[in-house]
């Protein structure tokens, strides 16, 4: 059995501290925590296609993230074909949307078709 020196152990525990932060950094991400600002700073969304989606997620109270992530539910399904609407509306193209929110631009296409169904339905 061999013992571990003082200085053997001090860099397995900081091994092991970086690791946990990187998890705890990790699963902050996949919960959408970047994307909440602290009290006083200003959001710079870097484009049109973030500031469009920013847009419609305070207006749905939700968050970005949760808008570009993978689920199905229907409070964040509605604003996310509104943002691909009015994203193509712009100018871009199914497959520049499809990128930015990691899905095929067939999906896209469906989503964008799902809200224009919608819209007449609330209008007729």
């Amino acid at each position: 059995m061999t013992t571990e020196s003082l200085i053997e152990m001090e860099l397995r525990h900081a091994k092991e501290r970086a690791e946990l932060v990187e998890k705890i950094r990790q699963d902050a991400y996949t919960a959408g925590l970047h994307d909440r600002m602290k009290p006083g700073s200003v959001a710079t969304p870097s484009s049109l296609m973030e500031q469009v989606t920013e847009t419609v997620a305070m207006a749905h109270k939700v968050l970005p993230s949760e808008l570009r992530g993978p689920s199905r539910f229907d409070h964040f399904k509605i604003p996310r074909r509104k943002i691909w609407a009015e994203l193509h509306d712009r100018g871009y193209s199914l497959e520049q949307i499809g990128q930015h929110f990691g899905r095929h631009h067939t999906t896209i296409l469906s989503g964008i078709q799902k809200h224009k169904a919608e819209l007449e339905k609330a209008d007729g």
